[in-house]
């Protein structure tokens, strides 16, 4: 049986402290389920980027597939629908004293981060000429004409922005950027794909790699030479981003503030289907694809 605590202990725990017992009482508290045990999530409705209602279903588990903390679900008959469905582990309603950790959790990151954006926006206000930024962006694309010229560049030996496109349509499915050899990167992006793990923390990519892996190919789009400035490397992959329109990319690149070119100094946050709306997400069956978000043929 997992173990409780008091929740008065939580308002003294800094972040870290709380990520651990949060990650330690989920953990003791998927660990206690067993089949034939009764469950629960919520049913969203979405509208306008905004949650406008939701419905508790309740499901008894049929299995249980514990792979590590970030790859766990159980299998459930839902009550609700008369459905069997997969839940995913983070989509389950958690007990009472696991939600007041998370609630504190979010409380503390929420003031972190507010203090941190005021902070950079400061910075960025001070610091960064957008007219400048975008001049120097222009400068790199007209050099790029000719390196795109070698046939080394075009295999990825060198550092810079690239993307991941299908070759039947020639749709874009990614954008991403290299500070070192991208050749590296995109060996990464095929070893990792094989056991639908996380590539770079974007876990949707892995799932388009997963289904769709012969039917997608690398692309250089802005190869640079020398030492180039993080802030500006950040700042042409979001006007590359812009222009090609990616549907996979699902986690807000580093070196932003929420998605937004710290280069720009553009204002409050936003989500990340606010920040990528081209974003299409994959359907998944009993670990088969099951269609597009959009339903839309892709491939």
């Amino acid at each position: 049986m997992w173990s409780k605590f008091v929740p008065s202990e939580i308002n003294a725990m800094d972040t870290e402290n709380l990520t651990l017992l949060r990650d330690k009482k989920s953990d003791e508290w998927f660990s206690s389920l067993k089949v034939g045990d009764k469950v629960h999530n919520y049913s969203l409705k979405w509208q306008n980027k905004q949650i406008i209602d939701k419905k508790l279903r309740e499901g008894i588990i049929k299995e249980i597939h514990d792979n590590g903390r970030f790859n766990r679900f159980v299998v459930v008959d839902n009550l609700t629908t008369g459905r069997q469905n997969k839940w995913n582990d983070y989509d389950l309603v958690k007990p009472q004293e696991i939600q007041e950790i998370e609630d504190r959790l979010l409380q503390q990151l929420s003031e972190t981060v507010t203090a941190t954006v005021q902070d950079k926006r400061s910075s960025a206000e001070k610091n960064v000429n957008e007219n400048a930024a975008q001049a120097a962006y222009d400068n790199l694309v007209e050099n790029a004409e000719e390196l795109l010229k070698s046939k080394d560049v075009l295999l990825g030996k060198c550092a810079g922005v690239y993307g991941a496109f299908s070759k039947n349509t020639g749709e874009c499915i990614y954008i991403g950027k290299s500070f070192s050899l991208i050749s590296t990167r995109w060996r990464e992006h095929a070893k990792f794909w094989k056991k639908l793990r996380p590539i770079h923390r974007q876990p949707l990519l892995t799932q388009y790699l997963h289904f769709f892996n012969d039917q997608i190919e690398w692309k250089v789009l802005l190869p640079v030479e020398g030492d180039i400035n993080n802030d500006l490397i950040e700042y042409c992959e979001r006007r590359l981003f812009e222009k090609y329109q990616p549907i996979a990319n699902s986690i807000i690149p580093n070196g932003t503030i929420f998605g937004r070119s710290v280069m720009e100094g553009e204002g409050e946050s936003v989500s990340v289907s606010e920040w990528n709306p081209n974003m299409v997400t994959i359907k998944i069956h009993k670990g088969a694809f099951a269609g597009f978000s959009d339903g839309k043929k892709h491939f």
